[in-house]
């Protein structure tokens, strides 16, 4: 009886992806293409087997303990890729579109984050939704409009996104408040006014957007109350205290459940660094934990490590990182910290740039990006190594699916996150960041396998 379980056992496979780094994050990807070692190579299968005795580096997973349940993984569809998309031909768009989306042999990404507004990285003149001249107000939004939206095919180009990846979730993030809102009456820093009628507008204001995409066809999950609201600069900003947020989040929350939205709120959408110190006032006080689904974080100052403890403070309100660009092995394992410390989403900033770095408003230069058009021949366009480390995680991790447990490993060797997706084959992503080939075995519910990753190279490997 004991051989012909060993024999079934062998008898079963794990598939493997190897995708490797090169020159990460280098300016030299705005020049051309060039083809790393591996880019979502298919590997010869694994035999899984019982185990054995092995001096190996040795990674421990456990279905049986599992933690947050994904979202999605994505990118943004700001309005700089989409100015870039639009010089491009019909059928040269709906490629790129379609390589967003392949689950076979694109990324495969279903989370898309939209702005309310322009942000920086547009090759527009600055705009909301309610601009006015200067010294005028309109607290009733009578000259509310997302027709530059609709002008600039923002509009259309989400809604060709949808009806490719139709199971897809829109979320969308304002970078400031009409300027007759603000203290300074302008779109770059300053502050919401003070007073209730100033809450209540913007409040207004928000729901209108989110009413305004779902007339076209494109529903709104969630949305972010203010993108970087610590951060104020010379492009769309606006400072927003802890205090004003929750003041805004309970005003918005009244407003989507007066007229029958689901809309999520996400609070902060800021760095790790200033998270802990956010959210406390906010989800302390009851009316604004209510009014609160949710918590959107970036990766641009502090540690992963706060989100577990944000987790460990506030279980229940789901964490997401909603902006973040990274590259190589390291940004991979990155990426990996984020869901080993409870983040439930992952989503890219900036789709794609072309070869003149452009076009953008952001106030430093921009490292490349997943794809890069020809600023001379618009319809060539181009991968990075970026798109294939990030479809490394894309393709396999689907929507609905538990991280679960796995010993971490070492920067030294190799690292990892461990995923059980709804149709119950085991995820894992496993990362080397060293300049050496380094073999390892995986133990998992009495089975074993052995794999060796190059250097500089990520393996995704999937089981039943």
């Amino acid at each position: 009886m004991s051989t012909l379980l060993n024999t079934a056992v062998t008898t079963q496979e794990v598939e493997a992806w190897l995708s490797s780094e090169m020159t990460p994050g280098n300016t030299r990807w705005f020049e051309g293409p060039a083809e790393p070692a591996y880019a979502l190579s298919l590997q010869p299968k694994l035999a899984l087997t019982a185990p054995s005795v092995s001096d190996l580096t040795t990674i421990l997973v456990t279905p049986a303990h599992k933690y947050q349940q994904m979202l999605g993984i994505g990118t943004s569809v700001e309005e700089t890729t989409i100015n870039n998309l639009l010089k491009m031909d019909p059928a040269a768009r709906a490629s790129f579109i379609q390589q967003l989306a392949d689950k076979e042999n694109g990324l495969g990404f279903n989370l898309f984050r939209i702005t309310i507004g322009t942000s920086d990285f547009t090759a527009q003149p600055f705009y909301t939704y309610n601009d006015l001249p200067e010294g005028e107000t309109d607290f009733e939004l009578k000259h509310f409009s997302i027709q530059k939206d609709i002008d600039l095919s923002i509009v259309e180009t989400v809604q060709a996104l949808l009806k490719a990846v139709p199971d897809a979730k829109i979320f969308a993030s304002p970078w400031s408040p009409p300027a007759w809102m603000k203290t300074n009456g302008d779109l770059k820093r300053g502050s919401l006014k003070e007073g209730a009628a100033y809450t209540e507008a913007l409040a207004k204001y928000y729901r209108l957007a989110i009413q305004a995409y779902e007339e076209h066809g494109i529903p709104v999950c969630a949305m972010t109350l203010q993108n970087e609201p610590l951060l104020e600069t010379d492009y769309p900003s606006c400072y927003m205290s802890p205090e004003r947020q929750r003041e805004l989040a309970i005003a918005l929350k009244r407003e989507f459940e007066e007229h029958g939205l689901t809309t999520e709120l996400w609070i902060f959408d800021h760095n790790f660094a200033d998270a802990m110190g956010y959210v406390t006032p906010i989800l302390n006080d009851p009316e604004g934990y209510e009014a609160v689904d949710g918590i959107a974080l970036h990766d641009y100052d502090g540690s992963p490590n706060v989100m577990s403890e944000i987790h460990a403070a506030y279980p229940d309100k789901p964490i997401y990182l909603t902006e973040r660009s990274l590259w190589g092995t390291a940004g991979a394992d990155r990426m990996a910290q984020y869901f080993r410390n409870y983040a439930c989403s992952y989503n890219a900033w900036v789709t794609m740039l072309d070869s003149k770095i452009s076009t953008h408003q952001w106030l430093g230069q921009p490292g490349p990006t997943m794809f890069v058009q020809d600023a001379a021949e618009p319809n060539r366009f181009w991968r990075t190594p970026e798109f294939n480390l990030l479809a490394q995680y894309s393709r396999f991790v689907k929507r609905g699916a538990y991280r679960i447990g796995s010993t971490c490993g070492s920067p030294d060797t190799v690292t990892n996150v461990a995923f059980r997706n709804p149709d119950g084959t085991i995820v894992m992503v496993v990362i080397n960041q060293t300049n050496e080939e380094q073999p390892f075995r995986v133990l998992c519910e009495g089975k074993q396998f052995i794999a060796s990753l190059p250097a500089g190279t990520v393996g995704t490997y999937r089981w039943q």
